[in-house]
């Protein structure tokens, strides 16, 4: 079964898909390994041009190819903004954070990816759920054994919270999209563990506190219950669905009453208008610091300092303390890089939706979706964690260019 899952792959395409599955298995539990794994992927890429004595990807499609090459001038146009900041080793360690972001694609663009089929895409998207799953049962035998209970009142995963929900709203859309476009072919067993494997998914994003991560899944969850009724009139599995949202509901306001507390305190500021949350604080300082350095920003090394001289006008002192960045990542790509920064930013997430959608690629749209939500509330491209994660899956669902359609001819006319 490996001799053929490999058949057809050259020895170094081989090589480069096994550093692509490492980087997939071992980010949810470090992201140093996952840098690691990027100078390998890098040595691999070189070998491939020189070898294969060629450059250049022929095989990406116009769209894939466009998705790389903005992300692509989303970071140098962060590199062009080091003409007017006057920080710089602000300016250069966050330009070392976010190199995956030129890596990554760049790698993609400069050789030939057409090995990557769907199949090897869905397998490693397979790797890193396994890998979350994996990392869900370790976490709970050890609170299990130190607590004796998984009532928490603080997080389940040591990982900051935002980052592992937005893997998971990930690997949520890409279990649905596995079962829309295989559950002819899947057998009953494997149904019931692609279920399971999505309750455990659900049970570990709401066990680690993040109230944007409930609330993605609160999203998810309407749109899939939305999708099954009315479009696929699929009532039986949308009645599931919807039990299942139900249960997984009650079992958080029971068993997990902070994260309940959290999401509802949440929905009750938005609903009364409270601003007295952080979040609204910094959102608002950081607005007042983006008005003052409009239309080019104030370049990537001199925002936090910035933003530090708005917070003290205020007199935000915890915002001081803590020295927070915008929590957001098109505030920050504003209060950088301007308008510029912020145009380039949303055709990074657009361009790809766009091409995603017209493939009706699911799994590509879910990680649109888990990123630019995500971003929303936390600045997730300010660790490499998260820089990681959106540049490695940019790269594997991307490159297989026009190798294969991604709707399934099983599908009847209406779902197609």
């Amino acid at each position: 079964m490996i001799t053929a899952f490999f058949k057809g792959m050259k020895p170094l395409e081989v090589s480069e898909y096994i550093v692509l599955c490492l980087t997939a298995i071992v980010l949810p539990f470090s992201w140093v390994w996952s840098v690691w794994m990027l100078y390998f992927l890098v040595a691999n890429s070189i070998l491939l041009a020189v070898f294969g004595r060629k450059l250049g990807n022929p095989g990406l499609s116009k769209g894939a190819r466009w998705s790389l090459w903005l992300l692509v001038m989303f970071y140098m146009y962060q590199v062009v903004s080091l003409i007017y900041t006057s920080n710089m080793k602000d300016a250069g360690n966050m330009l070392l954070h976010r190199l995956p972001l030129l890596i990554f694609p760049l790698c993609c663009l400069m050789c030939d990816t057409g090995f990557m089929t769907r199949l090897r895409q869905r397998t490693l998207v397979w790797l890193f759920t396994g890998s979350l799953v994996v990392k869900f049962i370790i976490r709970l035998v050890y609170v299990l054994c130190t607590s004796h209970k998984i009532v928490l009142s603080s997080s389940f995963d040591p990982v900051h919270h935002s980052y592992i929900a937005m893997y998971l709203l990930f690997v949520l859309g890409f279990l649905y999209s596995e079962w829309f476009y295989h559950r002819q072919e899947l057998k009953t067993w494997m149904l019931w563990m692609l279920g399971i494997i999505a309750a455990v998914s659900a049970t570990y994003l709401v066990m680690v506190l993040s109230r944007a991560g409930i609330a993605g899944l609160v999203l998810i969850v309407v749109m899939i219950i939305i999708h099954l009724f009315f479009r696929l009139k699929e009532r039986k599995m949308g009645l599931i669905a919807l039990a299942f949202a139900l249960a997984i509901g009650a079992g958080v306001f029971f068993m997990l009453p902070e994260s309940a507390r959290r999401l509802t305190q949440t929905f009750e500021e938005m609903s009364e208008g409270d601003t007295s949350d952080a979040r609204f604080l910094i959102y608002g300082s950081s607005m007042k610091a983006i008005r003052q350095s409009l239309p080019f920003g104030v370049g990537i090394g001199d925002r936090n300092d910035v933003l530090l001289q708005v917070y003290e006008e205020t007199g935000e002192e915890y915002a001081i303390k803590a020295q927070y960045n915008s929590h957001n990542i098109y505030l920050d790509a504003m209060l950088t890089m301007g308008i510029p920064g912020i145009l380039l930013l949303l055709a990074v997430f657009i361009v790809p939706a766009v091409y995603a959608y017209k493939e009706r690629d699911f799994i590509m749209l879910s990680l649109i979706f888990a990123v630019a939500f995500s971003g929303l509330f936390e600045a997730v491209l300010h660790r490499q964690m998260g820089v990681v994660f959106m540049g490695l899956f940019w790269f594997v669902l991307l490159a297989g260019g026009d190798n294969e359609k991604h709707s399934n001819p099983v599908l009847s006319p209406k779902e197609q």
